[in-house]
């Protein structure tokens, strides 16, 4: 991993996309086109999917890209497809609501420094517990994000209750949303 400084390259490009992120996020608030808004759902759902890969989170990447920019997708534009909706503009002044995202922007920013840092091990009650995954995932598992080998090793029944659960939420959707045939 090449650094710059103290600065390496994947943290350059997440912050790169972090960026891309509140812009999106504004645009997708402000936006009067329903369809548009979606679009841009889907796109900040894969930029998230991406800064989870780039993490080495390649599980939770996966179900956000499935999930976020797959499923809700086709759910929010089958919605939109059987609505009637004409927005007006607003003749309220949005002052108010400006100050206020600033304020709550500025107050989040502060609260920042009294996160624990970034990859601090000792930041759980159950340290115990996490020292040991830390400390024997990669040597158990082979898997060097410990995460995935968290998901796919130690609690594999675990994972695959859930997606047992999201496999049948899946089905159902597709029931829902499905045609019915006339009666021939």
């Amino acid at each position: 991993m090449k650094k710059i400084g103290e600065i390496t390259i994947t943290t350059i490009i997440i912050n790169i996309l972090l960026i891309l992120l509140i812009i999106l996020s504004f645009y997708i608030m402000m936006t009067r086109n329903l369809l548009w808004a979606v679009l841009a759902s889907s796109i900040f759902s894969l930029l998230t999917a991406t800064i989870f890969f780039i993490l080495d989170a390649v599980d939770v990447s996966l179900t956000e890209a499935a999930v976020g920019a797959g499923i809700a997708t086709i759910l929010f534009v089958f919605t939109l497809k059987h609505l009637e909706i004409n927005l007006k503009k607003s003749k309220s002044n949005n002052t108010i609501l400006g100050l206020s995202l600033i304020v709550i922007v500025l107050l989040v920013f502060n609260l920042m420094d009294d996160f624990p840092r970034f990859g601090e091990s000792k930041i759980t009650q159950n340290s115990n517990v996490t020292e040991y995954y830390l400390e024997n995932s990669n040597s158990e598992m082979g898997i060097p994000n410990v995460v995935t080998s968290i998901l796919a090793g130690y609690r594999a029944f675990d994972t695959l209750g859930e997606v047992i659960v999201i496999f049948i939420a899946g089905v159902s959707v597709i029931g829902i949303l499905r045609e019915e045939k006339e009666n021939e």
